[in-house]
């Protein structure tokens, strides 16, 4: 018989054989009889027959897939350790995922693919209404999304109408009662203008339903602008893929439905000051304008060179009057007439007292506060550079009208009949500019200067 060794001696040579092979070893069990002592997570995973101590450390748990809870079977990696002091054997967790996670992540990579490949996904995304009457929620009646949905709009915006289409979250009926809802929530009669498909979080076979190719299509093909919020911010539905938007959770999909009632009574109030600044702005320059137009210092010389503007006129007209011989060149020069009055100087003055009627007018309403003392430097200097802007004005006008002259002078028909030809015109009157015009034996008209005498050509 051997010499016996102590107990804490033989765990140590049972530590050493067995820890190295299984330092990296993956499992997969059901969890049962889950517990937190301080920081750490200690439960069983167990299948029939057969239990094995599993551990957490607390360094450890913000790098797992998936938390594991009690009844969930699932797949785990670590390390077997055998504790000494207590006999006990622990494997050390360093992974953990629900089973079939793997498989369904694949068939969603999958499902994924063959939507992308129809287009379903690449669609334009489609703008939200900024401030909606109605909107439409598809949502599991008594769940948080829902509450969640009706809370943030009953904030933000509670003059809004929400109709809620209820449909099942997950399970069997799922799929087929949100194609429903949405079916339903489409119709014009319900009025509504966006549309929320929201839910819960939840794990990955808890949102598998939303993946389903039948409903994606649905979202996609939907005539209203739709808004998913499925899940939490870490989960991803291929109906967030087809949508016009994707929310983290169903509150920020309300949110983003929803204009924020504050936000707006600050805007316009902001809008307000600037439209009262502005107006106030406006009052200064009329004002100035005003005092410019009733103080009558300055402009002395105004009057003047109006009333030579209108001496230019009807010089000019009585020229026209003159050299009017065709119906054509009347009509010609009786439009350039009506342009010269349109262009007068006298047309803006008339325009000027008649604003200077309606400034006074609104004077008397706003009292004598509305001219301080304060402003008459301003209108002091503004009245001093009227003048020559007037003056520059007006030497515009007459040269313009100068040239208008000039250019008139240049289309006379009688201009050519004071350097010796003839004008020759047929039995209408109407100017001959061809020999091939009339034929043979045709009378004519020759017009000088100093008469007129007919003919017929032989």
């Amino acid at each position: 018989m051997d010499a016996p060794i102590s107990i804490k001696r033989l765990l140590e040579q049972i530590k050493a054989k067995i820890e190295p092979p299984f330092a990296a070893v993956c499992v997969v069990g059901e969890v049962s009889n889950f517990r937190g002592l301080g920081k750490h997570w200690y439960f069983t995973l167990k299948e029939e027959g057969a239990a094995l101590s599993c551990a957490v450390w607390a360094g450890q748990q913000r790098f797992l897939a998936h938390t594991p809870k009690n009844g969930e079977r699932v797949v785990v990696k670590g390390s077997l350790n055998l504790y000494v002091a207590g006999g006990s054997l622990t494997l050390t967790l360093t992974h953990c995922e629900l089973a079939g996670v793997g498989d369904l992540q694949a068939r969603l990579r999958q499902l994924e693919a063959e939507l992308r490949a129809e287009g379903l996904f690449g669609r334009p995304k489609r703008s939200l209404p900024r401030f909606p009457k109605c909107i439409g929620v598809v949502a599991a009646l008594g769940g948080a999304a829902l509450r969640d949905v009706l809370e943030v709009t009953q904030r933000r915006a509670p003059g809004i109408d929400v109709l809620v289409f209820p449909a099942a979250a997950q399970g069997d009926r799922c799929v087929p009662e949100n194609l429903m809802a949405l079916q339903e929530i489409q119709d014009p009669f319900w009025k509504c203008e966006v549309l929320l498909l929201v839910r819960g979080g939840g794990s990955l076979e808890d949102l598998w339903w939303f993946n389903d190719p039948d409903l994606v299509r649905a979202v996609a093909e939907c005539r209203l602008p739709i808004v998913t919020g499925v899940g939490h911010e870490i989960d991803t539905t291929l109906v967030d893929l087809a949508a016009d938007r994707r929310a983290a959770t169903p509150s920020q999909a309300a949110e983003l439905v929803t204009p924020d009632r504050p936000q707006l009574a600050s805007e316009l109030l902001r809008r307000s000051d600037a439209l009262v600044a502005r107006m106030q702005w406006r009052l200064r320059g009329l004002e100035t304008t005003l005092n410019l137009l009733t103080d009558g210092t300055g402009m002395r010389s105004v009057p003047d060179r109006l009333a030579r503007s209108e001496q230019g006129l009807a010089s000019l007209d009585h020229r026209l009057g003159r050299c009017l011989p065709q119906q054509s060149t009347q009509a010609r020069f009786d439009a350039l007439t009506r342009r010269l009055h349109l262009a007068h100087p006298q047309r803006r003055l008339d325009q000027a007292h008649g604003r200077l009627a309606l400034l006074r007018q609104r004077l008397v309403h706003l009292g004598p506060a509305a001219a301080g003392v304060s402003d008459l430097p301003r209108v002091h200097e503004a009245q001093r550079r009227l003048l020559p802007a007037v003056n520059q004005i007006l030497i515009a006008r007459s040269r313009r009208l100068e040239v208008l002259e000039a250019r008139l002078q240049g289309l006379d028909p009688k201009g050519p009949l004071q350097r010796g030809f003839a004008l020759v015109k047929d039995h209408l009157g109407k100017p001959v500019t061809s020999a091939r015009a009339l034929p043979p034996d045709s009378e004519i008209a020759l017009q000088w200067l100093d008469g007129e005498r007919k003919g017929r050509l032989s």
